[in-house]
């Protein structure tokens, strides 16, 4: 097992790769998760460990998936459609710029990004496209549903239906992936 840890220490080659989103009243206390966005792992891990394995559990996601877990990692409560569209469509590289970076031009370019398609998606509104242009965030999130269930989590729809959040899951409902 210790092994397995080192191994796996190796390959953070940098350390902005890793990512970690403690999700206060999402998840117990003194767990968070950590993402590592290079090799595309989600690790629920004890934030208060101080010898011994840390990590609770690992799942490995696609990059599709991560394109849209980030964005609701970042705002857990509140992610409008058109910040988890954006990063369906936007670069693997520059989304991680525009939501990490402290470089003032990726974030402007990524809000800027962000801002042209809430106009497009209230333009699909108008035109009646909205759920057809929305189908492939609908696809997206319907993949990443199973990989946040054994971390406790799900994602839910607002009131308003104009944003996702992630929720906890009852421990009767979380399991494996299906």
């Amino acid at each position: 097992m210790e092994e397995a840890i080192k191994v796996q220490g190796s390959f953070n080659e940098r350390e902005d790769d890793l990512r970690l989103f403690p999700l206060e009243g999402l998840l117990p206390a003194g767990q968070a998760l950590s993402v590592n966005t290079a090799y595309l792992i989600v690790s629920l891990v004890l934030t208060n460990s101080v010898s011994g394995n840390p990590i609770l559990l690992q799942r490995p996601v696609t990059k599709l998936q991560m394109r849209v877990l980030l964005p609701l990692l970042e705002f857990p409560r509140h992610c409008p459609h058109e910040v988890l569209y954006t990063s369906l469509f936007y670069s693997y590289r520059r989304l991680l710029a525009g939501l990490f970076s402290s470089d003032s031009t990726a974030r402007k370019e990524w809000l800027a990004t962000i801002e042209n398609k809430r106009t497009l998606l209230q333009h699909a509104k108008e035109l009646g496209t909205w759920k057809r242009d929305l189908k492939p965030l609908y696809n997206a999130l319907s993949k990443l549903r199973p990989k946040l269930r054994p971390f406790g989590l799900e994602i839910a729809i607002s009131a308003s239906r104009s944003a996702y959040a992630l929720i906890p899951l009852p421990a009767s409902q979380q399991g494996g992936e299906e």
